[in-house]
Formats: C-alpha cells, sequence, structure tokens
C-alpha cells in the first residue's frame, strides 16, 4: 500500500515498507518504517519543530513532545510548522503507524 503527504515545501511517500522525505531545496532522505520516528517538538512564535529521525531504538513512530529534547540515533530531517497544523503530520503518521503496526503517541 502507499500513502502520500503534501504541505508546504513537504512530500513525503510511503511505499511498502520505506518512507521517502523531499524537502525543497534538498536532498531526498529514506527510511525503512521499522526505524521511522517522529517527534514534534515546541520551537518560537506558536510552531513546532518536526523532526523525522532513522533510529534504532524504540521510539514510537509519532511523539508530540512537551519541550524540545536532542535526538538520540541516526540521520534527521527537521522543518518548522505552524502549532494549527499539526494535527495534519499527526493524521498522516498515524496512517502510517497502522500500515506497519507501530504506536502514535499523544
Amino acid at each position: 500500500m502507499s500513502l502520500e503527504f503534501r504541505h508546504d515545501l513537504v512530500l513525503i511517500r510511503v511505499d511498502g515498507d520505506v518512507a521517502e522525505i523531499f524537502t525543497k531545496g534538498a536532498f531526498s532522505h529514506r527510511v525503512l518504517l521499522a526505524w521511522l520516528a517522529v517527534q514534534v517538538q515546541p520551537s518560537i512564535k506558536g510552531r513546532l519543530v518536526v523532526k523525522i529521525i532513522s533510529t534504532q531504538s524504540d521510539l514510537p513512530l509519532y511523539e508530540m513532545q512537551a519541550k524540545a529534547r536532542p535526538v538520540i540515533g541516526g540521520s534527521t530531517v527537521e522543518f518548522v510548522i505552524k502549532t494549527e497544523e499539526e494535527p495534519l503530520y499527526r493524521q498522516f503518521f498515524t496512517q502510517v503507524g497502522q500500515l506497519c503496526g507501530r504506536p502514535v503517541l499523544p
């Protein structure tokens, strides 16, 4: 099954057991769903930082964090979104979590 998410300058495609992340003006990144972790952290001026991580640790697929924390793991793709846009990302990654049997934390 394939999933695709487009928002502003970000495009995320999931095909089989791989997610590919495209951001305008940068190279694409591929990560196995088993290693995918998304952390959403507060930033400044009502914005959030979305961190898409390739890690082998036992992290939830998607997690909204109350405060910024350093990333533990491998490579990271980061971008900033408005707070009101977060539900769009949560909805997409909830579908991804269901697809690959991984938890999404509130």
